[in-house]
């Protein structure tokens, strides 16, 4: 949908709708619009390239979002035809700006900790097989090409290795949480883009954390598990690691995909260090 036919959606949802500005990311997949109504009152409507994230997202906000309360945007509307969704906004500055700030990862584990607990699911008897599945994927798509043969073998190896824990237990995941993903006011963040949304080991959010901002800062790590109330277990952190690893391949292909060298190579270090352990 081209960002005109996007906007006169919204303003058909809204009644009215000024465009204030096109806040859509530079990777093209989505389409953002921030529009202001005839009472003043801030709107963004978000048009999906990707069926299966328009589905995650809205499975989201109608399942487990509301359980956020005010801390995240609530679902005005949304059409299957046009993968959109019409949002509120919520206050606050970027929180790569307060990345640092221990009190802020304190509130965002809060915040974590709160999504999760908004359903009990089922543990995942399947994980190791799933993420096997998931990993041959991603080497189908590119990763046999990108990758050295032992990267691949390091990743699968660490995947068995978790054939010898409990089934862990699945909770909603955001599965992109941090500051990119926070906005901040008064210390207290709020979370968007609930487009990689679903069920998934609870470790696995602090994905974006552990392998950015904490490497260099275990306070932060701190600071955050306690306002989450959990800390991280040796089976917790063999499954981040072994997780950690797929989702190192998994975004090197994304990136590669899409001329984001940085990105692509920042992962491909955090991998090179598990295989080096350390972490």
């Amino acid at each position: 949908m081209s960002m005109r036919d996007l906007a006169g959606y919204a303003r058909r949802v809204l009644g009215s709708g000024r465009l204030v500005a096109d806040r859509s990311w530079g990777h093209g997949g989505t389409g953002v619009l921030e529009l202001r109504d005839g009472a003043g009152a801030t709107w963004f409507v978000k048009g999906h390239g990707d069926p299966e994230h328009y589905r995650r997202e809205l499975t989201a906000y109608r399942r487990w979002v509301p359980g956020l309360g005010e801390r995240a945007p609530r679902l005005r509307a949304y059409d299957d035809e046009r993968l959109a969704l019409v949002l509120s906004a919520v206050p606050g500055g970027s929180g790569l700006d307060h990345v640092g700030d221990p009190g802020v990862q304190y509130e965002a584990g809060v915040l974590l900790r709160r999504l999760h607990d908004a359903e009990t699911l089922p543990p995942w008897t399947d994980l190791v097989a799933e993420k096997l599945d998931d990993l041959a994927r991603l080497s189908a798509r590119g990763g046999s090409r990108l990758f050295e043969a032992r990267e691949l073998d390091f990743v699968r190896a660490e995947l068995r290795n978790l054939s010898g824990l409990p089934a862990p237990a699945r909770v909603p995941c955001h599965l992109d949480y941090g500051p990119r993903n926070w906005l901040v006011e008064d210390g207290r963040p709020h979370v968007i883009d609930f487009e990689w949304t679903g069920p998934e080991v609870w470790v696995n959010d602090l994905n974006r954390l552990y392998f950015g901002p904490w490497r260099d800062r275990p306070d932060l790590r701190d600071a955050f598990l306690a306002g989450y109330g959990r800390t991280v277990d040796a089976a917790d952190r063999a499954v981040l690691h072994a997780c950690g690893a797929l989702t190192a391949v998994f975004i090197v292909v994304w990136a590669s995909g899409r001329g984001d060298a940085g990105f692509a190579d920042a992962w491909r270090r955090n991998l090179h260090r598990l295989m080096a352990g350390r972490w």
